[in-house]
């Protein structure tokens, strides 16, 4: 886990992508040069009725330019606020928890599987793969509106690796759900590992699909936070037997430690 930094980060751009979403670059070059794939930053809306900061993942991050970037859906009033900012200063703290762990892996092809607002943080993962040579195969799926997708094209098909998107309306890629999308794949790729962010239901079944399929599988979760900080205890989930907290322990788990 890297040293957590208190910024004030000027806004480079604030960018509606899709509907609802959008994309803030951040100056803030103490974190951009530490943060690590799957890690998250908190972010503080200075509003008397927003005291709690805000978790959003972390999207990118350029060491040189000093820049970290990070994509969040408007759900509730402190995004709704996020969304409105175009110019100064946001406070953030990060980069927080424990990111994706690529450390001694073997060559071979991973997999990469994102659901809905869960597929930003697994950018700035398959751009560090791409930076080892770790070919990766994309799968995304969205209910509608696709995220991201020409990006990840432009960071893993260099490699040989492929995106694929599934859609739950049929308007993108294949109708139907991401996990299925990736079975068929999975049944006859030789995948050496799994990367993936997204709802819990999603998460759940490729921990079934990995199993099944002898793959090991890291998962990024999705929970409230309070503080952020370990402090609240308000994000805990069950890890092998025990409960942990997202915030410092995670948020990306080994699947089978997560769903047994």
């Amino acid at each position: 886990m890297s040293e957590k930094i208190f910024a004030s980060a000027r806004v480079v751009q604030n960018l509606q992508i899709a509907p609802e979403i959008f994309s803030m670059v951040l100056h803030a070059p103490e974190i951009a040069a530490t943060a690590r794939p799957g890690q998250f930053v908190m972010v503080y809306l200075e509003r008397g009725d927003l005291l709690l900061p805000r978790p959003i993942s972390i999207c990118d991050a350029d060491a040189g330019a000093g820049t970290v970037e990070i994509v969040y859906q408007v759900v509730g009033k402190g995004t709704a606020a996020l969304a409105q900012i175009t110019a100064g200063h946001v406070n953030i703290l990060g980069a927080q928890g424990n990111g994706f762990d690529t450390e001694g892996m073997s060559p071979g092809t991973v997999a990469i599987v994102g659901g809905g607002i869960g597929t930003p943080p697994l950018l700035f993962l398959a751009k560090k793969l791409a930076e080892a040579g770790i070919s990766a195969d994309v799968f995304l799926g969205f209910r509608d509106a696709p995220i991201l997708v020409e990006r990840f094209r432009e960071v893993v098909e260099p490699l040989g690796g492929k995106v694929r998107v599934a859609s739950e309306s049929g308007s993108h890629g294949i109708r139907g759900y991401v996990t299925e999308l990736f079975t068929i794949n999975a049944q006859t790729e030789n995948y050496t590992k799994v990367f993936a962010c997204g709802p819990a239901p999603m998460l759940r079944a490729l921990a079934e699909i990995s199993r099944a399929e002898s793959i090991p599988c890291q998962v990024s979760v999705e929970e409230r936070m309070a503080c952020g900080l370990g402090t609240c205890v308000g994000c805990v989930v069950q890890v092998g037997g025990n409960y942990v907290r997202v915030c410092t322990e995670g948020p990306v788990f080994d699947a089978l430690d997560l769903y047994g």
